[in-house]
């Protein structure tokens, strides 16, 4: 039974910054002495406490004083040394993808395992600016059985303790620090004003925790241990007045200290949006995260179908990759708040990793196609998919003919029939030879985790399947099968209409980017940072009006130009933007695909701006939903909120998804589709500490004289969004088909293969990667918020053994394997992951 004894607990720590106003070396060198100082502490006074979070600081420490590994290791075993949070750092969950997340509490739990045998259950996110709505789920599955947490409460009423409740309906008990992590820390060094300090810190917390346990986390941005914590504590339960006992802890502690009961009060929603400057700000680190992450996660895929073909890889590589990766997505770094010169490490470390990432990719690719069966005329075209879904999309893939004479080439397909198939961009001999060609085409039904052998066959001029030239056209219109789309001087999308129904998608001109004055900073837009923000943020961002912001549109072209082709048909331009910036945008419509694919390219030279594009819709009363990780979730429309890889508005008998690669901000106040572009901003007024010196700055955040590149797309479609099944348009247009030529040999896969078969679906295959004792992990999970009986698996060959686990890949249950399928059920956007063995 709980203690009924007031008491204060306070809660020792310091925030660790991984990096943000200093780079990773130089945090430590600043906040590596701090652990010494709390061991000194902990080592002179047993009632002492102090708590630690992250791998990026514990095992640099560990590493840099082996000496003192024996006396961290006792405390931590003692109980005295609180061990929490278990990811490499203070994460942001908003803006990376599910998967990210899985792999830092694989790496981070996985580390303080294996180095203090200590298994993380409390969620240490003080800091992280938002939590989306599937996180109690992912929490619950990584072995945590608590969260704390700072930001992103609905509202002041919230009580400090409380059940979260996710999209699945799992629950969390969640303890939410009303006055920051901060509230105990700062005390006076004199026992009077200590004791003052101490009730009026108690006090302010009456209102949220009206029971007599609260809780008082005593740390700061890297900062310090309080050396007279322990004796002017122990001073304060001497005296014979004291309204309370003020009792040194570890989270662990107060969780004991207080139990948890099923009557506390239960929050269903998520814990967003916090900051929303964050999400377009240094906009090039979302886009890297996003191609990381589709690149590693492919490098796994491939690692485990060579494993399955007996050809053995390094996972050490991706392993590297993904931490460099996941360092870089502490919830500064990722938001892109930080200094030029940690700015500038920031960009190497992506660098580095990229380098590894596609390398590994690429070899991992080539070892693939040398188990294919590619045999036959001309060259062999290997397309992989590493989606989890049979697929048709387009490829573009640039191939050279080193025989002289080859006036054209011919696309076949798998089953050895022609394919349309059209020439983007070619290099002749003077004879009009093709030396090398850019070549488009939409493939068919690439199986799922798999490969399709299509073959180029050089073709005469006047071969009637062999691949057609674009054609120039004058016309501002561009059609296909589907679409008609028309074009202003301004290269703005004047109508998008199709041809089905006569359905004019936009009430006004799309495509059209808003340059408006922003004069925030890197964390908020339109004001300075306000650092105790907890309450999620509820204010509105409407389209500006024309006359206060500097539309795209307002300004005609210099330069078009537009092409007609059985495949592709593209429409571009570019002209000034403002007094000194330029806009360019591209517009590609694809015969057989609904999705009309976007690149814009911004020069900006302007200081505290805000780029955003626009889509207004003739859909008057719709449903705002975004893709978060792992699931969907409906939002407030006018509100900017982080989606993953699409928005949709929708009014269920028709609507607009707009996908994104990178680009997490996105509303839709009034039925027009927004999307965060980017935005010119640094920091602007904050006060020194934390590492935030005199003479710092973060002007690079101004995106001054720099060429941004965005790339999003349109899906018109009929239903709501899980009729049109977006959650595999996102993934789709995130991960295009690879395609690598092959030289002809033989080989155990056929021309046609996939590795597994997942059905109905709605189940989305996550991850294909490697576990750690060298079996293979398959991850799913529902993404379409329905209960879905009899999911089915078809196996790959030579798997008999099936295994649930959790995503410490810790075993769960055993799954019966029957006629080379397993089957079972997923709750409405569960999470499901599955160990394969032979």
């Amino acid at each position: 039974m709980a203690d009924d004894t007031p008491t204060f607990h306070i809660i020792p720590h310091t925030h660790w910054e991984g990096a943000v106003f200093k780079t990773r070396d130089e945090y430590l060198d600043m906040g590596l002495p701090n652990i010494l100082r709390a061991l000194a502490l902990l080592e002179a006074c047993p009632e002492y406490r102090f708590t630690l979070d992250q791998t990026c600081y514990v095992k640099p420490f560990l590493e840099r004083y082996p000496e003192h590994a024996a006396a961290f290791r006792r405390f931590v075993d003692e109980g005295r040394l609180g061990i929490v949070g278990g990811t490499i750092v203070m994460l942001d969950v908003n803006m990376p993808g599910g998967e990210s997340f899985v792999r830092q509490v694989l790496y981070g739990k996985g580390y303080f395992r294996e180095a203090l045998g200590v298994d993380v259950t409390v969620g240490w996110q003080l800091d992280t600016f938002g939590h989306h709505a599937q996180m109690p789920q992912l929490l619950r599955q990584a072995g945590f059985r608590s969260f704390w947490f700072f930001r992103g409460v609905p509202s002041w009423d919230t009580p400090a303790e409380f059940l979260w409740e996710g999209l699945d309906g799992s629950r969390i008990p969640a303890f939410w620090l009303p006055h920051g992590y901060a509230v105990g820390y700062g005390s006076p060094n004199s026992p009077e004003e200590f004791a003052r300090f101490m009730q009026e810190r108690y006090d302010s917390l009456a209102r949220f925790s009206p029971g007599p346990h609260r809780p008082g986390p005593a740390g700061a941005d890297v900062c310090s241990p309080e050396e007279h914590l322990p004796g002017l504590a122990e001073e304060f339960n001497r005296r014979p007045d004291a309204p309370f006992r003020l009792s040194l802890a570890t989270p662990q502690e107060y969780e004991a200290a207080i139990g948890t009961r099923e009557d506390w009060p239960v929050l269903r929603c998520e814990l967003n949006p916090v900051f929303q400057g964050i999400y377009s700000s240094r906009i090039e680190l979302k886009q890297r995260t996003r191609e990381l992450e589709r690149l590693l996660t492919t490098a796994e895929k491939l690692g485990v179908l060579l494993g399955s073909l007996g050809v053995r890889v390094s996972d050490e590589p991706i392993r590297q990759a993904w931490e460099h990766m996941l360092f870089n997505q502490a919830h500064d770094l990722m938001s892109g708040v930080m200094t030029d010169h940690v700015y500038e490490d920031t960009l190497h470390s992506y660098d580095c990793a990229r380098r590894i990432a596609q390398g590994e990719v690429d070899s991992r690719l080539r070892s693939y196609t040398e188990a294919i069966d590619t045999q036959g005329d001309g060259t062999a075209l290997v397309l992989f998919n590493d989606l989890g879904w049979p697929r048709t999309d387009v490829v573009i893939v640039t191939v050279g003919f080193a025989e002289s004479g080859v006036m054209a080439v011919r696309v076949v397909g798998p089953d050895g029939r022609p394919v349309l198939a059209q020439i983007l961009r070619s290099e002749r001999h003077g004879d009009g030879g093709l030396v090398e060609a850019e070549i488009a085409f939409v493939a068919r039904e690439v199986p799922a985790l798999g490969h399709a052998v299509y073959r180029l066959l050089p073709a005469d001029s006047d071969d009637g399947t062999a691949a057609v030239n674009s054609v120039p056209i004058t016309a501002e219109v561009l059609e296909s099968d589907r679409w008609r789309l028309e074009f202003d001087a301004s290269g703005a999308i004047a109508g998008l209409v199709s041809k089905a129904d006569g359905w004019n998608v936009l009430r006004a001109s799309g495509n059209v980017v808003v340059q408006e004055a922003d004069h925030g900073d890197l964390w908020e837009p339109y004001r300075p940072l306000d650092g105790g923000s907890r309450i999620a943020m509820r204010e509105p961002h409407p389209v500006p009006p024309r006359g206060e912001a500097l539309y795209s549109d307002e300004q005609t072209a210099d330069s078009v130009h537009a092409v007609h082709g059985p495949v592709l048909s593209e429409f571009s331009l570019e002209h000034p933007f403002g007094p000194r910036g330029r806009f360019a945008t591209r517009v590609r419509l694809w015969a057989g695909l609904d999705r009309i694919d976007i690149r814009t390219r911004l020069l900006n030279s302007d200081e505290f701006v805000r780029y955003r594009v626009l889509f207004p819709t003739t859909i008057e009363a719709g449903r705002n939903v975004h893709e978060v990780p792992f699931g969907a979730i409906e939002r407030p429309a006018d509100i900017e909120f982080p989606a993953q890889n699409w928005a949709d508005w929708s009014d269920g008998s028709r609507g607009l998804a707009l996908l994104n690669r990178g680009l997490p901000g996105n509303a839709a106040p009034e039925g027009t589709l927004l999307v965060s572009l980017c935005r010119s901003t640094r920091i602007v007024a904050y006060g020194f500490g934390g590492g935030y010196e005199p003479g710092m700055t973060s002007d690079t955040g101004l995106e001054l004289g720099r060429e941004l590149v965005f790339d999003y797309a349109l899906v018109p479609h009929a239903g709501d969004w899980r009729e049109a099944r977006l959650y595999r348009r996102g993934l789709e247009f995130n991960h295009p088909l690879p395609a690598i030529t092959a030289a002809s040999h033989g080989g155990p896969l056929p021309p046609r293969w996939g590795y597994l078969e997942v059905s109905p679906d709605s189940v989305v295959v996550s991850a294909l990667k490697p576990s750690r004792d060298g079996t293979a992990v398959l991850r799913l999970y529902e993404a379409a918020g329905t209960a879905t009986p009899e999911v089915r698996v078809r196996l790959p060959q030579g798997v008999r053994r099936v295994e649930a686990v959790d995503l410490m890949e810790d075993p769960i249950a055993e799954l019966g394997v029957a006629e080379g399928s397993v089957q079972f059920d997923l709750g409405p956007f569960e999470v499901k992951t599955l160990r394969l063995a032979g």
